[in-house]
C-alpha cells in the first residue's frame, strides 16, 4: 500500500455490485456521487463481489474510489468451512490477516477504515445465508480499528438465524431497514430503500428516451419466480393483462434490469409484442430510467416499481418468490405507492389497467428527504479525525508547524 495513502480517511462501502442489476448498481452509484460531494478527499473503497465490472459501471463517480472484493472473498471462504471453524475464522481474520494470506493488503485496508457501511439492498437474508458473514466481518474489523458501523436500506426478509441478525442490529452504530417486517429486530430504524437518496433522471436521448414516451412499460424477470415454470406462468399472466387491457405492442416498452435474465419473458411474449421497444440494461444505465406520469407499468422487480411510482406512473407489481418479493413490493405500498400487487396465479381478467398513479409528490419528497437526512448524519462534511484535529489549541498547531519546518 503506498505510504502516501496511510493518513487518508478511508470510507469503506460493502455492496453487491458488479454483476449488473439496475437497483444494486444505482444504489452504489448514488452513494459514490453523494460522497464525491460530501467527502471528495476521502479514499472511498467499494467492496463488492465483482469489482472489475463495478469499476467500469461506476467509473469516475468519486475522485478517490477504489474497487475491491476483500469482504466478499472472506465471506465466501467462511461459507466453505464447518460452522465452528467459520465462526473462528470470521472472528479473528481481521486481527490475524495471515489466515487469508492472499489478501493481506486488502484486509489491512479494511482495518484502516473510519467507517464501514453495508449499502442497501435485499442481500442480507435467508435467500443468501452466506451473506450474513459480511455482518461478522464488519464487526471483526471494528474490533481492530474502532470503525463506526452502518447499514442502510436493508431488507432482512425472509430472515434466518435471527440471533445473528439481532446481534448485528444491536451492535451497529446505525442499522437502517427498508420494510416494516425488518424492524422486528431491536436497534433498527426505517427510512426506506437507499434508492431514495437520489432518484435517476428521465432519459433525453437513446432508446430509453423513446421508451419514456410509451404508455405501457414492462420489467419482467425470469429468476426468483418461486417455481421452475415461473417464467412461463409470468408470461401467461402478462399476456392476459395486456389482452384484457387491449394494449397494442406499439404502445409497449420492455426494460431489462438484469442483462439476459430480463430478456427471457420478453422472448416468450414476442408474438404479443409486435412493435414493442426493448431497452437493454446498458441503455438504462447510460441514459436514464424511462418512467413518467400517465404510464402504466407491470414490474416484477422492486426498484423499477420504486422509481416508476416515484415518477408518478401507475402500475402492477407482480410477486414471484413469496416471502421475498411480496415483502419488497408491499413495503412500497405501505409507504404510499398506489400500485396493485398480484401473484402468478391471479386472474388477469379481474385486473383493470391501472390509472391511479404511483407515489404522491409530497410522499416522494418526504422519503427522499429522510434518506438524505440519514446520509448527512452518517457523513458530516469533515471527517471526524479532521474535526478532532481542528480542536487543538492554537499553540499546539503552531508548535506542530515549527516541528515540520525543521525537517
Amino acid at each position: 500500500m503506498p505510504k502516501s495513502d496511510m493518513g487518508q480517511d478511508v470510507i469503506y462501502l460493502i455492496a453487491p455490485s458488479g454483476h449488473p442489476n439496475y437497483g444494486d448498481e444505482l444504489i452504489a452509484a448514488q452513494w459514490l456521487r453523494y460522497l464525491a460531494r460530501r467527502r471528495p478527499r476521502s479514499l472511498v473503497v467499494l467492496d463488492c463481489h465483482t469489482p472489475g465490472q463495478a469499476s467500469i459501471l461506476l467509473h469516475g463517480l468519486h475522485p478517490n474510489a477504489m474497487f475491491v472484493d476483500t469482504a466478499w472473498r472472506l465471506a465466501t471462504e467462511a461459507s466453505k468451512r464447518e460452522p465452528a471453524q467459520a465462526e473462528d475464522f470470521l472472528a479473528h481474520v481481521i486481527a490475524e490477516p495471515g489466515r487469508a494470506c492472499l489478501i493481506v493488503d486488502g484486509i489491512e485496508l479494511l482495518a484502516r477504515a473510519s467507517s464501514i457501511h453495508l449499502l442497501g439492498g435485499g442481500y442480507l437474508n435467508s435467500m443468501w445465508p452466506h451473506h450474513y458473514n459480511l455482518l461478522d466481518i464488519a464487526k471483526s474489523a471494528q474490533q481492530r480499528s474502532g470503525a463506526r458501523l452502518y447499514a442502510t436500506g436493508q431488507g432482512l426478509m425472509p430472515a434466518k438465524d435471527d440471533d445473528r441478525i439481532a446481534a448485528a442490529t444491536r451492535h451497529f452504530d446505525v442499522f437502517d431497514v427498508r420494510d416494516q417486517p425488518s424492524t422486528r429486530f431491536d436497534g433498527t430504524i426505517l427510512t426506506g430503500d437507499d434508492a431514495w437518496l437520489d432518484l435517476p433522471a428521465v432519459p433525453t436521448e437513446g432508446i430509453a428516451a423513446e421508451a419514456a414516451r410509451r404508455g405501457t412499460v414492462l420489467c419482467l424477470q425470469s429468476d426468483l419466480t418461486g417455481s421452475d415454470d415461473g417464467a412461463a406462468r409470468l408470461a401467461t399472466l402478462v399476456r392476459g393483462l395486456l389482452d384484457h387491457w387491449g394494449t397494442p405492442g406499439s404502445d409497449i416498452a420492455v426494460i431489462e434490469a438484469i442483462p439476459g435474465t430480463d430478456r427471457v419473458v420478453f422472448d416468450q411474449l414476442a408474438d404479443r409484442l409486435d412493435g414493442a421497444l426493448f431497452v437493454p440494461f446498458t441503455e438504462l444505465w447510460r441514459h436514464g430510467f424511462p418512467a413518467s406520469p400517465g404510464q402504466a407499468w407491470i414490474s416484477t422487480r422492486f426498484h423499477p416499481h420504486l422509481i416508476a411510482a416515484a415518477a408518478g406512473a401507475a402500475g402492477i407489481a407482480i410477486s414471484g418468490q413469496r416471502g421475498y418479493y411480496d415483502t419488497k413490493h408491499q413495503s412500497l405500498m405501505d409507504l404510499g405507492s398506489r400500485w396493485t400487487l398480484l401473484h402468478l396465479d391471479d386472474d388477469p381478467r379481474a385486473v383493470p389497467r391501472p390509472v391511479s398513479g404511483g407515489f404522491a409528490a409530497d410522499d416522494t419528497r418526504i422519503l427522499a428527504r429522510a434518506k438524505n437526512d440519514l446520509a448527512e448524519a452518517l457523513y458530516p462534511p469533515v471527517p471526524l479525525r479532521d474535526r478532532a484535529r481542528a480542536l487543538a489549541p492554537p499553540m499546539v498547531k503552531r508548535g506542530a508547524r515549527r516541528i515540520v519546518g525543521r525537517g
